[in-house]
């Protein structure tokens, strides 16, 4: 998420890239002249946030494949965002709040950037849907069409890879996954009310694990190829 956020500013917020983030000296902490160089390092940082050369390094090389991209570029040039909007939902009595990466209220085009472990289709769908992107493009809508008085035409994702060659796919989300985040939204800002009114916030609970099926390869009703595994270095 740090990695992400460090993106996004320099996409959407480039002029507050040197008020939030400092780059970490190099020196050893253990030795006197180091000590005193880290002391003069947090003074200088005053509440920044701490981050290596590499760090830079290698968002700055996102941000230039973003920038070139054929795709993802024209949906990130000229736009508005991190501007924040706040509204109360009367359908659900709640007070909300949205903080868009990038809108484009002339064309009707909502964005919103991902750092993913894999940019591919498939991978950022199953990704997406797991830490439930489409609620929260669900909820940018909802408040979008508070601000300007009409839903967009487009909720669109752009994920791309923190590690180099940085692949980027431009996801445009589907009515139905849209749908699916308005259902999912709904039981959430149900299920937050609800706790809110007992001050009970349940967690998983005690359950029993068992043998996951992929483990299986065997199993004729196991349709999971490595991929679906999410694992790393398989070549």
């Amino acid at each position: 998420m740090r990695q992400g956020s460090l993106v996004d500013c320099l996409i959407t917020e480039p002029a507050e890239y040197s008020k939030r983030y400092l780059i970490a000296p190099q020196c050893d902490r253990r030795t006197k002249e180091g000590k005193a160089i880290w002391s003069e390092f947090q003074a200088e940082a005053a509440g920044r946030e701490v981050i290596t050369r590499d760090w830079e390094d290698n968002a700055l090389q996102i941000v230039e494949a973003l920038m070139r991209d054929p795709d993802a570029a024209p949906l990130l040039r000229d736009g508005q965002g991190q501007d924040p909007h706040f509204w109360h939902d009367s359908e659900m009595d709640v007070d909300c709040r949205y903080k868009p990466d990038v809108e484009h209220p002339d064309r009707g085009i909502l964005v919103d950037l991902k750092k993913a472990r894999s940019a591919s289709p498939r991978m950022f769908a199953a990704q997406s849907y797991s830490l439930a992107y489409d609620l929260q493009m669900a909820h940018y809508r909802a408040g979008w069409i508070d601000r300007y008085g009409a839903p967009p035409e487009q909720c669109i994702l752009i994920a791309y890879e923190w590690q180099w060659p940085h692949n980027i796919s431009v996801n445009v989300l589907s009515p139905d996954l849209i749908e699916e985040g308005h259902r999912r939204r709904e039981e959430a800002i149900v299920a937050v009310k609800r706790c809110m009114e007992s001050d009970l916030w349940p967690s998983w609970g005690t359950v029993e694990m068992d043998v996951p099926r992929w483990a299986h390869a065997d199993d004729p009703a196991n349709a999971t190829d490595a991929d679906d595994l999410e694992l790393e270095g398989l070549e």
